[in-house]
């Protein structure tokens, strides 16, 4: 992996589309981005022979939207993460699949989800530290995104869309517990140090 990104950084490079004081920003972007990609590649393929291609854009939409602002638990390298994060689109298509939740309890659920991710703090890491001023930056991002899926869930209540309700509902278990695992994560963490 580290190898492609060193590959296109380079060539980004030598083309002068990057100054040399940016190599490494480059360099840790690409491999960011690559390995997303494979992950992502790797969850819609799964998807599509389970038949569930749009349950698990609206389960990505919503994990790379939230995500970005609340954080979360984040593993230690690659091999880990993708394996977890496929584990996890995975189980959470099945469920969606195989045990779905009565209408009304999925969107009282949700309701309870995303009060519970609003009342907690983004989750920081070791890696990216959040200072006083993202915190409200992201916050208000939060506030707006957590708003736009509370109308997509009263949207899939009102027409009876039960297992786009059920995978939202989901997701949004697991962003929770994602952020209470960071949370736990960089308590201890901190012990160390």
């Amino acid at each position: 992996m580290d190898g492609i990104s060193s590959l296109l950084a380079d060539y980004l490079l030598r083309n002068n589309a990057i100054e040399e004081e940016d190599y490494e920003i480059y360099k840790y972007g690409l491999l960011s981005g690559t390995e997303m990609l494979i992950c992502v590649a790797t969850c819609y393929i799964i998807a599509a022979q389970m038949g569930m291609l749009l349950k698990c854009t609206l389960l990505l939409v919503i994990l790379f939207l939230l995500r970005s602002y609340v954080g979360g638990l984040h593993l230690n390298s690659f091999k880990a993460c993708y394996i977890c994060s496929c584990v996890v689109v995975v189980l959470t298509l099945l469920t969606v699949k195989y045990l779905s939740i009565p209408k009304f309890y999925s969107l009282f659920i949700s309701v309870l989800e995303i009060m519970a991710i609003l009342f907690l703090n983004p989750v920081e890491n070791m890696n990216r530290p959040v200072n006083d001023n993202e915190k409200k930056i992201f916050l208000n991002r939060i506030k707006i995104i957590l708003f736009i899926i509370l109308m997509l869930t009263i949207f899939c209540y009102i027409f009876n869309l039960n297992s786009y309700l059920d995978t939202i509902t989901y997701t949004l278990g697991i962003i929770f517990f994602s952020m209470l695992l960071g949370m736990l994560k960089h308590k201890i963490e901190h012990k160390e140090e």
